[in-house]
């Protein structure tokens, strides 16, 4: 079997009826098998033959009784279309396999995929077990009866039905050998030319398609081009679409017999008939005509492919009030054209290559119809070049579809109409001067390196993430520091690189939009589709209320969830909006406390830049820095870089490095002083070396920092107190439940109020260790001598630091005399 050109196995209708499925979609294959299930029960015995991924399926059943013609199935066809589907989507069908037909159960399709059956349904393996069900005519009436009906209502349409006919009225001669050499027969065509004198009606020209498909037999869907090109040799006569429509009439079966061309040929005085005499190179014949129809396939293989690369289609939608089927150029997506004006050459456009390679095929007329009929071509092979809406999309280059998955229904495609920043079209090219390159890189990470110090790796982590994915980070960068020292420069260079400066580029947000409620509402009508939203200089000496929505209007944008994968925008007129989120938020300010970072933060990335105005760089610095900031060749050194940068580790997701500057930013914003002066004095003790304190020294350390705060915020800030815990209430008792979280009481005594002296009439200070330290679980259940010892030994070798490292606290640390 292997060596004849379709090694398949077939089986015969009349004994194993099938209804063939070609579903061009899942939701057409999911239609169809429920109404299987419905008619012939979920537990039936059907058989199901697959192929490959396709939602085509063809279901076996076996007849109640092959000898009986009452009980044989007839042959029938539907075509039928789906909600919202219209002449540009291929046209779903079902075939009803049965009394002379026949179908494959073991071989390829001539796609070259092999056909399969499902596990569990093999016909076969069903035959064998005597599980196939039987059916009658009666049965596959009521299947396509429940089919019909199930169809309209979920809103599609039949367009078309035949068949079920006694038998004997078509018949099929696919499985036939052609009566003669295919070279015979177009020769005999060649002679008689498909033209008004010889075929002068369609029912002619249909009579004489259906002879030669019978003549030809099993050759004639291989030849399916030859006889086109025989049939449409005049296109005014027979267009293609008019062929293509009269031979796929025909496909289930003729009413004419095997020979019936040749008594054609005889009435025209054509005597080529091969029954008597079969030349010897028939076979040399079939390759000539093979390589032909190759050809042809070819070519318009190769016009469908360029129109692609050239052009998009806007979909027809009437819902938009878009009635008019349009194209554009994908380097210029901005202009649209009518595509019938384009397909007659009535447009001002001065390229007509495309349109010259495709009728060159010859299969396309330069009609209307001949242009829809391109166009579902270009469907099957392009679905990708039509588009039913816009988008801006950083992911792709400008002009590309781009495809988007929804919940429900067919996938969405939108035509991108986000310009490339030019630092990523300059970074796809090689450095002109690779040894500059290396340097403007050196003098960038040097950049970045001064601004976030030991957080640096991280950065650049987080920006190598951003290029390699094309993904968002689930934080957003506050950066804070003193005037003119590169906070704005490294916000313009993010921006540069990852959206480019400009007109329609970048999304940038003056900071005191964010405060005033009114301008809140509109504040991202324009960062759809950046990458970078860069929120400068945001004041100081907003309401806590005001900060509290704009920190949660922010983190939103930054949760690394589903939830901050699209957001509203707004913009004046017009509806609110859900797009896509693709951006980092970076805020940078002069001021620590124009954002407010709550304690146990995980959304904000607080940095307090390493350049100030003590170390700050000469001016030569900045020029030779923005010299590589404000030319895209040369900043896209740093996008390489990034590109190639491993971050196999990086996990977007984590909460990011906590800072210095961030740990004072929480703690400032404690409104409770009590709990203010505890982190600021625990923070005191760490950085000290500190492993374990007492209340009253927690006490004293607080009491000095509440006067350190109130001299430097000059007076502003006066929470000045004795914080006594001995009596807590209220303030008290939430410092102490922060304390309980940052370290472990190891010295209570037995009721836990401190150690008693003086013959119990009073007592000690609580003791408590950090959590954390060696000391808190080797005291977790010490006596009272070996606390009391560890805590002097821990005071003796770590003494406080003169100055506090926060700057609200900053200055000498004066404690009240023992």
């Amino acid at each position: 079997m292997q060596s004849w050109p379709t090694p398949n196995v077939g089986i015969l209708g009349r004994w194993a009826p099938g209804i063939d499925s070609d579903a061009e979609n899942e939701e057409a294959h999911r239609l169809v098998e429920d109404v299987v299930i419905q008619v012939f029960g979920r537990a039936a015995g059907i058989a199901e033959r697959i192929r490959g991924d396709s939602p085509r399926r063809l279901y076996a059943f076996r007849c109640r009784d092959p000898k009986s013609p009452d009980a044989w199935v007839r042959t029938r066809h539907l075509a039928y279309r789906l909600a919202g589907e219209d002449d540009l989507d291929p046209i779903h069908k079902i075939d009803v396999i049965g009394i002379g037909n026949q179908y494959v159960i073991a071989g390829t399709h001539p796609s070259g995929a092999p056909y399969k059956w499902a596990s569990g349904y093999d016909l076969a393996d069903m035959v064998a077990a005597d599980e196939l069900e039987r059916v009658d005519d009666a049965a596959i009436a009521r299947f396509l009866e429940a089919f019909e009906e199930e169809l309209t209502a979920r809103g599609g349409v039949i367009i078309n039905r035949r068949g079920g006919a006694a038998p004997g009225e078509e018949r099929d001669h696919s499985a036939e050998d052609p009566i003669f050499p295919v070279r015979d027969i177009f020769d005999g065509l060649d002679r008689i030319p498909n033209s008004e004198a010889n075929f002068p009606s369609r029912d002619d020209f249909v009579s004489i398609l259906a002879k030669i498909r019978a003549a030809l037999g099993s050759e004639a869907e291989g030849n399916r081009e030859h006889v086109e090109a025989w049939a449409t040799e005049n296109p005014e006569w027979c267009p293609p679409e008019y062929f293509d429509k009269a031979w796929e009439s025909l496909s289930r079966g003729v009413r004419v017999g095997r020979y019936a061309l040749d008594e054609v040929f005889r009435r025209h005085g054509v005597f080529t008939s091969a029954r008597a005499d079969f030349p010897d190179d028939a076979h040399e014949v079939s390759k000539l005509i093979r390589a032909d129809i190759e050809a042809r396939k070819t070519a318009e293989a190769a016009a469908i492919d360029l129109f692609a690369s050239t052009y998009v289609v806007s979909d027809v939608n009437y819902c938009r009030n878009e009635g008019t089927l349009q194209l554009r150029r994908r380097e210029k997506p901005d202009s649209a054209f009518k595509g019938v004006d384009w397909w007659r050459y009535w447009d001002s456009d001065p390229n007509t290559a495309v349109l010259d390679a495709i009728h060159a095929t010859g299969k396309y007329p330069a009609t209307e119809k001949g242009f829809y009929a391109f166009l579902r071509d270009v469907r099957k092979r392009h679905p990708t070049c039509f588009f039913s809406g816009e988008t801006l999309d950083p992911r792709y280059d400008r002009g590309v579809v781009v495809v988007e998955e929804r919940p429900q229904g067919k996938p969405s495609h939108r035509l991108n109409m986000r310009f490339q920043s030019p630092v990523i079209l300059a970074a796809r090219q090689s450095p002109r001067c690779q040894k500059q390159a290396a340097s403007d890189l050196e003098t960038l990470l040097e950049f970045i390196g001064r601004v976030f110090g030991p957080d640096t790796n991280y950065e650049l982590d987080t920006l190598a993430y951003m290029v390699q994915s094309g993904k968002r980070p689930g934080h957003l960068l506050f950066l804070v520091g003193e005037p003119g020292v590169g906070k704005s420069t490294y916000n313009h260079m993010l921006t540069a690189m990852f959206d480019g400066i400009g007109q329609g580029m970048g999304g940038q947000i003056d900071g005191t939009k964010l405060v005033n409620e009114g301008a809140r509402r509109f504040a991202l009508a324009r960062v759809e589709g950046c990458r970078i939203l860069s929120i400068k200089e945001l004041p100081k000496g907003s309401t806590a209320h005001t900060m509290a929505q704009i920190t949660s209007t922010l983190k939103q944008m930054v949760d690394p969830g589903a939830d901050g994968d699209y957001f509203q925008i707004e913009r004046k007129g017009k509806d609110i909006e859900t797009v896509r989120n693709f951006m980092r938020v970076v805020i940078t300010s002069n001021y620590e406390t124009s954002l407010r970072v709550e304690e146990n933060d995980r959304r904000i990335f607080y940095v307090r830049c390493g350049i100030t105005i003590a170390n700050k760089p000469d001016l030569a610095y900045y020029d030779r820095l923005n010299e590589v900031v404000s030319k895209p060749e040369r900043l896209a050194t740093l996008w390489r870089y990034l590109k190639t940068r491993d971050v196999r580790d990086y996990k977007p997701a984590k909460a990011p490095p906590v800072s210095d500057g961030k740990l004072e930013a929480q703690v400032t914003a404690m409104a409770n002083p009590w709990e203010r002066y505890a982190a600021a004095a625990i923070w005191l003790l760490r950085v000290s070396g500190r492993e374990m304190f007492d209340v009253r020294e927690l006490s004293d350390l607080m009491g000095a920092l509440g006067d350190n705060e109130y001299r430097n915020t000059g007076g502003a800030v006066n929470d000045r107190s004795d914080f006594d815990f001995r009596a807590a209430k209220g303030p008290a008792q939430a410092a102490l439940r922060y304390l309980s979280g940052q370290a472990d009481k190891v010295g209570g005594g037995k009721d836990g109020r401190g150690y008693k002296i003086e013959g119990g009439t009073k007592r000690l200070p609580v003791i408590y260790a950090l959590k954390g330290t060696k000391v808190a679980h080797r005291l977790a259940s010490a006596g009272r001598d070996d606390v009391l010892d560890a805590l002097d030994r821990d005071r003796d070798r770590n003494r406080l630091r003169e100055d506090h490292p926060m700057q609200r606290f900053a200055g000498p640390v004066r404690l009240p005399e023992s």
